[in-house]
Parts: structure tokens; sequence; C-alpha cells
């Protein structure tokens, strides 16, 4: 496998490229969800060291929703994970009920529908990109810091891998929400990707 370290500033190019579009389709949908507009940051890559994953995710609690990716034949293809601060989350719930007033299984159902709503605009827009076929599993749930929710992911793909990609990008709307999205590949996809960059 390609070592991510050594991409050219043009193959880092593309690679964001591909979180634009990715990230642009999920703005648009969650602009529907709302009904208000959603501004997004351009998208940053960062090629990260397995090994310094820590230092590059939210050092605090998220409502975070964990995709998994697959291909048509149900092979794993990576992870997506949603990651939204508390206090925006507390703001989306509020927006997407109409009101602060919701229990905790009405809180976690208004994240997950959001997050479900994200990854599959994401997926449906980078599988186009690269001319493959992604389908996101249905969205696991957890309140937790972020780094503990990716542990057992990374644990996995550091087998195989000893870099990863995150596609670092903020979703705003007028209430100022905020939500991250980092995209971690495994073989196949990182492979897809990988080809794409060849072809430039």
């Amino acid at each position: 496998m390609p070592e991510l370290e050594c991409l050219s500033e043009m193959e880092v190019e593309v690679l964001k490229e591909l979180g634009n579009i990715g990230t642009g389709h999920a703005a648009t949908s969650l602009s529907k969800l709302l009904d208000k507009y959603i501004e997004i940051t351009v998208p940053e890559v960062k090629i990260v060291s397995i090994a310094d994953l820590h230092g590059e995710l939210y050092n605090e609690v998220v409502a975070g929703v964990l995709i998994a990716l697959q291909d048509l034949e149900g092979n794993n293809s990576g992870y997506l994970y949603v990651m939204v601060p508390m206090k925006s989350a507390d703001k989306l719930v509020a927006e997407m009920y109409g009101t602060e007033d919701v229990d905790d299984e009405m809180y976690a159902s208004a994240v997950m529908e959001a997050g479900n709503i994200l990854s599959s605009s994401f997926c449906d827009a980078s599988a186009d990109f690269l001319d493959i076929i992604l389908l996101p599993s249905p969205p696991n749930y957890a309140v937790d810091m972020a780094t503990a929710v990716m542990d057992g992911v990374v644990s996995q793909m550091a087998q195989k891998s000893d870099n990863l990609i995150i596609f670092e990008t903020k979703l705003n709307s007028e209430s100022n929400i905020e939500i991250n999205l980092a995209l971690l590949p495994e073989d196949d996809l990182f492979s897809n990707i990988m080809n794409i960059l060849e072809g430039i």
C-alpha cells in the first residue's frame, strides 16, 4: 500500500476535492433537514499517523455517529465518523424537534437521523466521484470522547496501515451548529482513491 505521507501537493488537492464534494452534498442535506442555510469550511486533509490520532480528534465528549462503509459484496470499505460537540448537538436536536424538552431516546434518535442523512449524502457523492459503490451501515450512536469511540476501529485498521486520512470539515448553520466529518478508508477504498490520484 502506498504511504500516505508521501503524497504530493497535487494529490492532496485531489483528496480535498473528494472531501469538498462529499461534504458539499452533506451540507445540502443538512440544510434541507433544518430548513437553514449551511456553510461549510474548505476541507482540510490530514495524513495522520495512527499513533498520533488522539491529538487530531476532539479532546472532549461528542455526540458521535459511526458508520461502517461497505461495497456491493458486503466487504468493509472503511468508516465515516460524524462528530457533533455537545453544545452543537443540543442546538441540532432542539431545531429538529422545535423544542429543547426532549428525552434521551428522542435526543439519540435525532442525532442518528442527522448522522445517517449526512453519511448517506457524503457516501453517494464520494462514490460518484470515485466511480464505486459505497453503502453506509445503520449508524452506531455514542456520547463519549471521540477518541474512545475511534479506538476500537483504529486498532483493527492499524494491522493494515500506519496512517489514516482524515477529512476535517466543519458544517455550520445560522444557529452555529458545528459538525465534523472524518473518513477512514480501508484497503479497497484507499486503493480506489489512489487510482484516482495516479490518473491526475
